[in-house]
């Protein structure tokens, strides 16, 4: 007897509505900071039933990758006006440009803002290049101004957002929180040239730095920069060979003011912290649930900040590797590698996640990498062993 092939149809409507929000989660992700598609729309055509229970969850996003793309959802929201106040995540390219019509008189090269002025609800907002159609302009004069082309403060109030990311390429030049406000802001990405601004957020729970090559953060003190928060999660990565390089200072400071209470921490192409400081701050920080490290050896490396794990610690993801100008330090990494077997392998702690990425050659040694699968499927452990870096979300 054939079986019947399951369709959309026959699961439950719990289960299906789960499954168009894991199709708009995947359709989200951003890799190398390119914008995202409005192709999740396309879905909707599938068939009347998908449509009908779907189509509010996928119209509360929406992409604008150009000014031609601009343009027609201007249009459309002339047709639809009903659409605009249910967009809550948008996705805009923005190139920065305020042309001079008059002496003293400024105005955006591009819609764009015409478009995120109807987004009345909007709550999160995520910053692109324009890579293609750039908008035309009869005017040769204009200046950058990378929030007043969005909104111009002139036009009317700014959307009062808990989201705010920037995914820019390494040199374009960004002055975060000129014109929106910071007040709600919850989750805040920087990136870029960026130059940031000591701002109250007192509402902030997430910050994510990713490529900044602005050499204003390398004087940047947290506790004083940012006032009055508490961060949940700070995820740092250099992402650029001119980024923003994290240093002890830096992290100590983070620590000592709005990090001292974090849940997640991130620290990727670390090469500028030394092993006692990641220790120290590790020790500070009690309710640690999830560490990742990448840690670049130049000279210097211990095994003290895997003794300074908490207990509370479930995540957690470790990769070693060496400047290209420094010699790998073998014998201090098969000391680490020996820590973690004893004090996070073989200890019944509520590790649940364990990455690990080292030099071929130590995992090789006396059967390591075997015997790590054979410990972790016994602990229950998920283990991957080689490098994750790239498939960290930042």
């Amino acid at each position: 007897m054939a079986m019947k092939g399951l369709s959309i149809q026959d699961l439950p409507y719990d289960v299906r509505i789960l499954i168009y929000e894991a199709i708009l989660a995947n359709h989200l992700c951003v890799n190398q900071n390119r914008q995202p598609s409005n192709d999740h729309i396309r879905v909707l055509h599938t068939c009347r039933q998908i449509f009908y229970e779907a189509h509010a969850l996928f119209h509360k996003y929406v992409s604008l990758r150009n000014d031609w793309e601009v343009d027609h959802y201007l249009a459309y929201l002339d047709s639809e006006p009903k659409t605009a106040p249910i967009v809550r995540w948008a996705d805009v390219a923005n190139d920065g440009r305020v042309l001079e019509s008059t002496p003293g008189q400024t105005g955006p090269a591009s819609r764009l803002y015409l478009v995120l002025a109807r987004f009345v609800s909007l709550e999160k907002l995520r910053v692109f290049n324009v890579r293609h159609y750039h908008p035309h302009t009869t005017s040769s004069r204009y200046q950058l101004n990378f929030e007043g082309a969005m909104f111009p403060a002139a036009k009317g109030l700014s959307p009062l957002l808990q989201a705010y990311e920037l995914h820019l390429d390494p040199f374009t030049r960004a002055n975060p929180f000129q014109t929106i406000p910071s007040n709600h802001i919850r989750s805040l990405r920087l990136s870029g040239d960026c130059h940031f601004r000591k701002t109250p957020l007192p509402a902030l729970r997430h910050l994510t730095i990713h490529g900044v090559t602005s050499n204003a953060f390398d004087q940047i003190h947290f506790n004083s920069s940012f006032l009055n928060c508490q961060l949940d999660s700070f995820i740092h990565a250099q992402g650029h060979r001119l980024g923003f390089e994290i240093r002890n200072v830096h992290l100590e400071s983070l620590l000592a003011g709005p990090g001292s209470r974090l849940r997640k921490l991130v620290l990727l192409g670390s090469s500028r912290l030394s092993s006692a400081t990641i220790a120290s701050c590790l020790r500070s920080l009690p309710t640690l649930e999830y560490f990742a490290l990448s840690l670049v050896t130049v000279n210097e490396l211990r095994e003290n900040f895997i003794l300074a794990l908490g207990p509370s610690l479930q995540v957690l993801k470790l990769q070693i590797t060496h400047a290209w100008y420094a010699v790998p330090l073998f014998k201090e990494e098969r000391t680490i590698c020996d820590t973690i077997e004893k004090r996070i392998l073989l200890q019944h702690l509520p590790h649940k996640v364990v990455h690990v990425s080292f030099h071929s050659q130590l995992m090789a040694e006396h059967g390591r990498q075997d015997r790590w699968r054979n410990i972790a499927a016994a602990q229950h452990i998920s283990l991957k062993i080689g490098p994750w870096e790239a498939e960290e979300e930042t």
